[in-house]
């Protein structure tokens, strides 16, 4: 943004509502998921069962080994989303609170962390490849329909050819119409000649 001359600010006042709102409902939802869990799925399960038949296999419940409202959590997921959490937290005030070290110095440090950045930066690099996937793609795909196909096949194959075909067809039956009723008798006999031949074979 800066270097397209726009200054980097907070948002403004304006989005700290729905922000807040955001926020509450997260952590709310979050922790009434423990106790409402169960309710839920029991709900779903009664729904499906009635409406459509599908029914649920009823397994039991491993105890998690965590105390009171934390024991229908995975000690894992837990354990991962706290860690990930931390290290979040930690990097976000050594760099930005505490300013111990300056991030810029830090990622030109090494190549790792630089290609790292920049990945991240490029957010996975997923725009790039949707852009491929859903827009150069089937341009370079409809480029040779219409180079090698539309244009040889269509447009010049069937318009054209379609075209030459019939003034030839019109050139040959202006052959035959010569105005000298012995070639229309003679043609005629022919065809006539034809027919009684095709009927008693």
């Amino acid at each position: 943004m800066e270097k397209e001359g726009h200054h980097i600010h907070e948002a403004p006042r304006s989005m700290w509502v729905p922000y807040g709102i955001l926020a509450t409902l997260t952590i709310g939802i979050g922790l009434i998921g423990f106790s409402a869990e169960g309710g839920i799925h029991e709900l779903f399960t009664d729904y499906l069962d009635q409406s459509f038949g599908i029914r649920t296999v009823q397994h039991a419940v491993e105890s998690s080994g965590l105390p009171g409202i934390l024991a229908g959590l995975n000690p894992i997921a837990l354990g991962a989303s706290l860690i990930a959490f931390a290290i979040g937290f930690g990097l976000g005030y050594i760099f930005y609170i505490a300013r111990w070290v300056d991030p810029a110095k830090f990622i030109n440090s090494n190549i790792f962390f630089y290609a790292f950045h920049k990945l991240l930066l490029n957010r996975w690099y997923l725009n790039a490849m949707i852009y491929w996937g859903f827009v150069t793609t089937p341009l370079w795909i409809a480029r040779g329909v219409s180079r090698y196909f539309e244009k040889p096949v269509i447009d010049q194959g069937m318009n054209m050819g379609f075209e030459r075909a019939v003034a030839w067809s019109a050139k040959v039956v202006q052959r035959t119409q010569t105005g000298v009723a012995q070639s229309y008798l003679f043609v005629f006999g022919a065809g006539l000649l034809f027919v009684v031949l095709i009927l008693l074979v």
